[in-house]
């Protein structure tokens, strides 16, 4: 008999997901990848929260999000800053993504030391 181990909460889980400080790069290539919640409403897909640097902060509030919206799921997009390079929407990408990842962090009851972004 194996025992199995018990599923991770989202507390670990996210302090595992916080270990990633930046975007992916997508096949290592010049787009990077972003996650964020949607829910399908009226054949739209709506955004709900986000925008997240791993696929792992997007599921958790996912699953959190599913016990008021049972379609809530993560979903992943991706951008490329070479193609149309704007360095002020850059920084707003990532400074939406450090909001989220601190606004995640609160529901979740976690404190998150939040590193000080250059304006």
């Amino acid at each position: 008999m194996t025992i199995q181990p018990a599923p991770s909460t989202f507390q670990e889980r996210f302090a595992r997901a916080c270990d990633v400080a930046t975007f992916t790069l997508d096949k290592g290539g010049p787009c990077y990848l972003l996650w964020e919640v949607d829910h399908v409403q009226a054949g739209q897909r709506v955004k709900l929260d986000g925008v997240f640097f791993t696929e792992e902060e997007a599921r958790i509030s996912a699953d959190l999000l599913r016990g008021t919206l049972r379609g809530a799921r993560a979903s992943m997009c991706s951008d490329a800053p070479n193609w149309n390079p704007d360095p002020a929407r850059e920084a707003a990408i990532r400074l939406e993504a450090l909001q989220c990842r601190e606004m995640l962090a609160r529901r979740l009851g976690v404190h998150l030391a939040m590193p000080q972004e250059a304006v």
